[in-house]
Parts: C-alpha cells; structure tokens; sequence
C-alpha cells in the first residue's frame, strides 16, 4: 500500500515539488516523495547531526538541507535517476520511510541510516564500494611518503594515466592487498610496467589490514593538506572514484603492515614489448591480465609500521 502512494505521487507531483505522504503524516511520521527533472525518491526528517552520502547501482542516499512548508529542513533522501525501475524502486523507498511498530523501523533509520544502507547493499547483492578503499589509501599512503621525503608528486586519482602518481623523472605504481600471506600483484594492462617515455619506474607494494584505529582517506587528505596539496582538488577526485565527501568509506581504517618499494628494471618479471615479436601483441589479442609473484624480488620497506614482517 505505501509503495503505491509513493509511486501515484510520483506520477502527480509537478516537477521540482515535494508532495507529502498523508497516510504517514496522518499517523505522525511525516515523509514526501521528491520528483524533479533529474531524479525522484523520498525524503524524510533527519536529525541535524546526521550527515551521509552513499550510492550504489543508480541509487543514491544523502542528507540535504531543503524547504519544506516554508520551513527549511534537515532531510534524508533516497533518490534515483533510473526511470525503467520505477516500481521496484517505490518498494525501496517504502522500506526506508516506513515507521514499524510504535514508530521502531522509522527511528533506527534516523539514528544510524548508513547502517540501513548497508544492509539492502548486502541484500541485492551490490559490489561494495569498501573493497576498494584501501587501493586508494594505498595511493594516498604513497603519496604522502612523497610529500615527507620532499617530493612534490602528482595523484592521477581517476584520470585516464597508465601510472597512479607521477613525479618530474620517475612514474609510481601502486598496488595494496589486505592479503599477509603473499605478495602478488595482478596486472590489466599489459605494458604497465613498461614505460614509454625513459623515466624511471617503481613498484609500491601496500599491505593493509582492517583496523578499527588506523588511516582512512578522510585522515589522509587532511594531511596531505598540510603538504600543499589543494583539499578541493582531492576531493573532487575522489569523488569521481566514487568517494564523496561525508561517504562511510572514506572513513574505514586500515593499519598498514609493510610499504615496500621495487625498482622496476629489466630483471622484474614484467610483460613488455620486447617480450612479443616486434613489440606487437599476437594477433586477435587485445589486452593481457596477468598476475605477478614479488616473492623472491628484491624490494626495500619504506614505511616503518607497528609491524616488521620483515621483506
């Protein structure tokens, strides 16, 4: 039944308005559906301290602060651009406005929404975003190592360049595991570790585990701040990555267990051009994964952590 009135709202709202759900605003549980010219979802009142931002499959839940009767609010809001899945999608929302007995469902969602979130992430089966934070901390990591030893590197973060940080002659690749037992990193480019231009190449090897203290990306970019580095410029390449500012993710921790620094020169086991006839993959081969056993290869721990494994 709730999922119906939110989708007959949807249907008869104006564009740009919020329209109230009266069947909840008549039991004391107020909450709108939200319809504009890019997305449409619900809202419902938030506490003033609350703050989220997360997103997954075409969904998005962020608190914002927007009028409502005259009165400007502290709302949450569940929205969606994806017009082909309007009706599952009302369920969904449903889920979130609905208040449960004596209220009990409407009042753990304003407590703690991130929590609500990720248990319908976990329920349809949703690739966790979180699996990827340490491959950023691992670059954030290396490059505040830069920073401290006087280099004034460049993140390429999302953009579209064959090596995550750059510095005058030496290009960094950096790869991260929360794997202890081996070190291996997997390779989809098939000439990354061949680079074309004659600077020098490292391989930065992060090893990470789950903490509750500990780095985050949040932590990271604020001291990499202190370093010069612009706080808005981060943030906006986080962003693309999928971590905005406020996301749950950005505030994982994770306690490094070794940083180890490879020289990537002619005796790293790497695929180049050289490894095929006149540096050309064979033909109707378009791209090569391949995977790569550091056991065995020289490396030098950079970054003293509350662990010493050893190299």
């Amino acid at each position: 039944m709730l999922a119906q009135k939110i989708i007959e709202n949807w249907d008869t709202s104006a564009k740009g308005y919020a329209a109230e759900i009266i069947m909840l605003f008549e039991v004391g549980y107020p909450a709108w559906t939200i319809k504009t010219n890019e997305v449409y979802g619900v809202a419902i009142p938030l506490l003033d301290n609350v703050e989220v931002a997360e997103k997954f499959s075409g969904a998005k839940l962020y608190n914002d602060i927007i009028e409502l009767n005259g009165q400007k609010e502290n709302v949450l809001l569940l929205v969606t651009d994806l017009e082909d899945i309007k009706y599952p999608f009302a369920t969904l929302c449903a889920e979130l406005i609905t208040p449960g007995d004596a209220g009990i469902l409407r009042r753990e969602v304003e407590e703690n929404p991130v929590n609500w979130w990720k248990q319908w992430k976990e329920l349809l089966g949703n690739k966790n975003i979180d699996e990827r934070v340490y491959d950023v901390l691992g670059e954030l990591y290396t490059l505040r190592y830069l920073a401290k030893s006087g280099k004034m590197a460049i993140w390429n973060g999302p953009n579209s360049a064959t090596y995550d940080i750059e510095c005058d002659c030496m290009y960094y690749e950096v790869k991260s595991t929360v794997a202890r037992e081996k070190r291996q990193i997997t390779l989809n480019n098939h000439f990354q570790l061949d680079p074309p231009d004659g600077k020098e190449l490292k391989l930065i090897l992060c090893q990470f585990e789950v903490a509750q203290t500990g780095y985050n990306i949040d932590s990271l970019v604020d001291e990499l701040t202190q370093y010069g580095y612009s706080k808005q410029d981060l943030n906006q390449k986080l962003e693309v990555l999928g971590f905005e500012k406020r996301n749950s993710a950005r505030k994982r921790c994770y306690m490094l267990h070794a940083m180890i620094e490879y020289d990537v020169d002619d005796k790293f086991p790497a695929i180049r051009e050289s490894s095929f006839v006149g540096g050309v993959l064979p033909k109707g081969v378009q791209t090569i994964t391949y995977t790569v056993s550091l056991d065995g290869v020289s490396g030098e721990k950079i970054e003293n952590s509350e662990y010493d494994d050893g190299i």
